[in-house]
């Protein structure tokens, strides 16, 4: 598993990712804040994630807040993905994820799922 999270005392809650390849797919999962100012972190570690899986799964159940910047960023990632031939599923169980998703008509791009597990078992059928 690879960690990365943003460094200084001045992020009171900073975004974590993590990433763990599952075999038939990666799972990176974001926990904590991701807005404008965990944004570029979120799709730096991202894409460095990302880079050469077969399939991805970008797990969204550990995340407290979910702003507009996050959306750009799924949506830049899933357009990379998609280009190279990769699958990309989102697990999200929460308001606070799945309403922005709703509300900015980004939910019907991505299949969604309610857990990592879930995804992956998606995935495999």
């Amino acid at each position: 598993m690879v960690t990365d999270q943003l460094p200084g005392p001045e992020h009171a809650t900073p975004l974590q990712v993590h990433s763990e390849d599952h075999g038939t797919a990666l799972v990176v999962s974001l926990v904590g804040e991701l807005d404008m100012s965990t944004a570029d972190h979120a799709a730096t570690a991202l894409r460095t994630a990302t880079a050469g899986a077969a399939a991805v799964v970008v797990d969204l159940t550990g995340l407290t807040f979910f702003a507009s910047a996050g959306l750009n960023i799924l949506l830049q990632l899933r357009k990379e993905l998609r280009d190279a031939g990769v699958d990309v599923r989102l697990a999200a169980n929460q308001r606070a994820v799945l309403r922005p998703l709703e509300l900015m008509g980004v939910a019907g791009q991505f299949p969604i799922d309610a857990s990592a597990a879930d995804a992956l078992g998606s995935l495999r059928s």
